[in-house]
């Protein structure tokens, strides 16, 4: 199922719909990443937290998925992370090469899993990250 950003009220179920925005407007999106400028990754903040994966490719969604147990598809979770990119995209920084403060600031709060869940995704989609780990954990910081 695609989901175009600037249709969510007629393209979502209304329940999710409802329950997406309203877990945006609580705050509960936290941790926001654009991975390459396609891929998303989010945790969104409830009884657990959920990692929310997306592709958005021309502001339609062309993949989505979440860890959680809801039937519905797409889940509230979803729907929150949807609502976050199509209101508050823009706010992310943009002129920080490293990424560095960026990033410091927003996985301050995570839990050691979700670190986990993570660091794995992404070293298992890119070989320079596998490489820069072997080197990081064999000791060879030098590079």
């Amino acid at each position: 199922m695609s989901i175009h950003l600037q249709h969510l009220e007629s393209e979502l179920e209304e329940n999710t719909r409802r329950r997406g925005y309203d877990f945006y407007c609580e705050g509960r999106v936290r941790s926001v990443f654009n991975i390459n400028g396609i891929e998303w990754m989010a945790v969104v903040q409830g009884y657990d937290d959920h990692v929310v994966e997306l592709r958005i490719t021309n502001d339609t969604v062309m993949h989505y998925a979440c860890n959680c147990n809801d039937e519905e598809d797409p889940c509230k979770h979803v729907a929150a992370v949807l609502y976050y990119i199509r209101k508050e995209s823009h706010k992310q920084k943009r002129n920080d090469p490293s990424g560095y403060d960026e990033m410091k600031e927003e996985i301050s709060y995570l839990p050691p899993h979700v670190l986990r869940y993570l660091i794995l995704k992404y070293a298992a989609q890119s070989k320079d990250f596998r490489t820069f780990l072997g080197e990081y954990f064999n000791g060879d910081t030098r590079k």
